[in-house]
C-alpha cells in the first residue's frame, strides 16, 4: 500500500514537473529571499518573523500541490493561489497547532527528562495521523483533526510511512547537495522540493483513504 502511494508520487511528480515548478516558484523564492536578509541582519525578531512568514509560505506551496493532486491542474490559477482566504486560514491553523504541540514538549524536555522522549513518539505517532487533514482542508472540507483520527483508524503505520519514512528518503537526496557544501539558497531550494514531494504523497495517502477516483489530468508540460 504505502509502495503504491510511493511510486504514484514519483510518477506524478515526472509527469507535472513543469505545472509544480510554476505553481511554487514564487513563494520558494520568496522564502529563499528572506532567509538570505536573515543571515544580513543576524537579528532574532526578525529571525521570528521569517520563521512564522516561512510557515505561511509553505502553507500555500501545500495548498496549490494538494489541489493540483487532487483536483487536477485548473484548480489553481497560473501562477498558483495567493489569496489568503477561509482555506489558508484553516490550513495554517492546523499547521500552527500541531508546530506548537511538538514545540511544547521540546520546552518540557529539561524538566520531565526522558518522559519527554516518550511523549515525543507517541505526539509523532499521532501527528502523523493528523496529517491527513491537510489535503481535506486544502480542497475546502471545513475538517478538523477529528475528522483525520477517524479517517485513519487501523492505518496508524501506513501513515507512519507517508508522513515520516517517505520524507526521510527524499531527504537521503539532499545528503550529497550538503556535502558538496553548495550556497544556502541552493539547499533551501533542493530542501522545499523535498517538501513538495512529501505532500504530493500525502496527497495520493488521502486520495487511497477516501477512495476518491484519480482526476483526469491535462497533458502535463514537457
Amino acid at each position: 500500500m504505502f509502495g503504491d502511494t510511493l511510486s504514484a508520487a514519483l510518477r506524478f511528480t515526472v509527469r507535472h514537473k513543469m505545472v509544480l515548478l510554476r505553481i511554487t516558484i514564487i513563494p520558494i523564492l520568496l522564502a529563499i529571499l528572506l532567509q538570505l536578509v536573515a543571515m544580513e541582519l543576524q537579528s532574532e525578531l526578525f529571525n521570528w518573523t521569517v520563521m512564522f512568514i516561512e510557515a505561511l509560505l509553505s502553507s500555500i506551496i501545500a495548498i496549490n500541490v494538494h489541489r493540483i493532486v487532487l483536483k487536477g491542474e485548473d484548480s489553481v490559477p497560473h501562477w498558483g493561489r495567493f489569496t489568503i482566504g477561509k482555506i489558508e486560514l484553516w490550513f495554517f491553523a492546523h499547521y500552527l497547532s500541531l508546530w506548537f504541540g511538538v514545540y511544547a514538549i521540546f520546552l518540557l524536555t529539561p524538566l520531565i527528562g526522558f518522559v519527554a522522549g516518550v511523549l515525543a513518539i507517541v505526539a509523532g505517532i499521532i501527528s502523523c495521523r493528523l496529517c491527513i487533514v491537510f489535503p481535506a482542508i486544502a480542497l475546502g472540507k471545513g475538517v478538523s483533526f477529528p475528522y483525520a483520527w477517524q479517517l485513519t483508524a487501523q492505518k496508524t503505520l501506513y501513515m507512519l510511512c507517508v508522513v515520516a519514512i517517505a520524507p526521510f528518503i527524499f531527504g537521503l537526496f539532499l545528503v550529497p547537495i550538503a556535502l558538496l557544501s553548495p550556497l544556502p539558497a541552493l539547499f533551501t531550494f533542493f530542501s522545499y522540493v523535498v517538501t513538495i514531494l512529501a505532500v504530493i504523497t500525502l496527497s495520493f495517502a488521502y486520495q487511497n483513504l477516501t477512495e476518491a477516483p484519480e482526476p483526469v489530468a491535462p497533458d502535463a508540460e514537457k
